[in-house]
């Protein structure tokens, strides 16, 4: 008669390891993939409006003010210090620098991100 490898109900380590690490990353994923959307959308404002700035009517206070209205609803923080707008006669760059603490269950990790856009200036 042939006796089963795991008759006695014993569970393989690797499986325990592989499931702890899922969920690990499960977690994380869970945390971290919204603020990652809402980085990414700020970024996406930020180019359009360095895209734009050749119009008259998008001066720099209006930039300025734009950015730090599209942060506040994506609950980023960003403040008008980190906010740096750089105006030549034939560039602008866009500078924004700001830093995410993300609370993990005994840990805190400090992100520092930075948007920077270049863009050529066209007047007509």
């Amino acid at each position: 008669m042939r006796t089963w490898r795991y008759q006695r109900g014993d569970v393989p380590v690797g499986c325990l390891v592989g499931g702890v690490v899922a969920i690990i990353v499960v977690l994380v994923t869970i945390k971290v993939a919204p603020l990652m959307i809402h980085v990414g959308e700020l970024d996406k404002e930020i180019g359009v409006l360095a895209d734009r700035a050749n119009r008259r009517e998008y001066h720099d206070k209006r930039i300025e003010r734009s950015i730090l209205n599209k942060a506040a609803q994506l609950d980023l923080p960003v403040t008008k210090k980190d906010i740096d707008i750089k105006r030549t006669s034939n560039r602008i760059k866009v500078t924004v620098r700001y830093t995410i603490n993300i609370d993990f269950p005994g840990y805190t990790y400090v992100w520092d991100k930075e948007h920077f856009h270049d863009r050529p200036l066209f007047y007509n």
